[in-house]
Formats: C-alpha cells, structure tokens, sequence
C-alpha cells in the first residue's frame, strides 16, 4: 500500500495542473483571434481612407470656382450643381457615418485590447486576477462582434464605391461638358 501511495501521489501531483494553466489554451487562442481581427480592423481602416483620400483627389482635379460655374450656361451650371450635389452625397456624406462607426469601435477595440494584454501577462507570471473563464468569454464575444462588423462594414464600403464611382462619372461628364468649347 506505501508503495502504491508513492507511485500515485507523484501522479495526482503532476495531472494538477495550476488555475492559470488550466485557461493557457483558451487564452492562447483568444490571443490569436485578437491579433487577426485587429490586423483585420487595421487593413480595413486603411482601406477606407485609401478610398476617401482617392475621391477627394479625383474630384479636386476636376474642381470648379463658383466664378467658374456662374460663367457656365444656365443648363451646364444645373448639370454641374447637380452632379456636385450628387458626388458630394455619394462620397462624403456616405462614408463620414461609416468611418465615425469604425473610430467608435477601434476606441473600444483599443481600450479592451489591455484586457487581452494583462491575460496575457497573467499567464506568463502564472497568476491572474478575476474570473479568467468570464474574461475570455466576454473577449472572445468582442471579436466576433468585430467580425460581424468588419462583413458588415465591407459589404457598405462596396456599395458606396459603387455609388460613388458612379457620381465621380457624373462629375467628369458635367465637366467635360461645362469646359469644352
């Protein structure tokens, strides 16, 4: 019996494995699914402003003064306000709420991301505070609603480069027609 106590105790002692231990798994996968949704965010970020930055520069070379369109004929100045209208609203007016959407959600992003960062911590120090099961669940809860965004938000961002590569045609036609001679 002292012999079987000796080889078991040993066992029971190693199969223990530490509280923090016991969520290295899961916080090792949280950790990774966060790096890839904010590398996500982060592409996505810039590819908004790259489309927002293309829009402004396009329509700049095609800018008129109000100068400009009060010597234009009645008819090609209506042509001009209307497709500026248009442009203005496909472009600007379009993608201001979706990038004041995704600054609201990268603010919260960053500010949860020292959450990630102090499990992290905890798990490479072997303590950590609070319930770790519920600070997972609820991390891992935020990147798949950054997912879901994300979808949703490049689905939007399709439509209005539909819509305003459709303005920026408008723009270019009332120009060529307001400029030739």
């Amino acid at each position: 019996m002292k012999n079987l106590l000796v080889f078991v105790l040993p066992l029971f002692l190693f199969s223990c494995k530490s509280g923090v231990e016991s969520h290295k798994a899961a916080i090792e996968s949280l950790d990774s699914s966060w790096t890839a949704t904010t590398e996500a965010v982060t592409n996505f970020a810039g590819s908004l402003t790259a489309d927002v930055n293309s829009y402004t520069e396009a329509a700049s070379g095609l800018a008129m003064t109000e100068a400009q369109v009060a010597t234009l004929k009645p008819d090609a100045a209506a042509k001009w306000n209307e497709a500026m209208t248009a442009y203005k609203a496909a472009t600007n007016d379009a993608y201001a709420p979706l990038q004041a959407e995704l600054n609201d959600f990268i603010t919260m992003w960053t500010e949860k991301s020292a959450s990630v960062t102090a499990l992290n911590e905890g798990l490479a120090a072997g303590k950590i505070e609070g319930d770790v099961a519920a600070q997972v669940a609820e991390l891992n809860g935020l990147v798949t609603q950054g997912q879901e965004k994300l979808a949703t938000w490049t689905a939007k961002q399709g439509e209005i480069k539909t819509a305003a590569d459709s303005a920026l045609g408008m723009l270019k036609s009332a120009n060529e027609s307001a400029t030739a001679k």
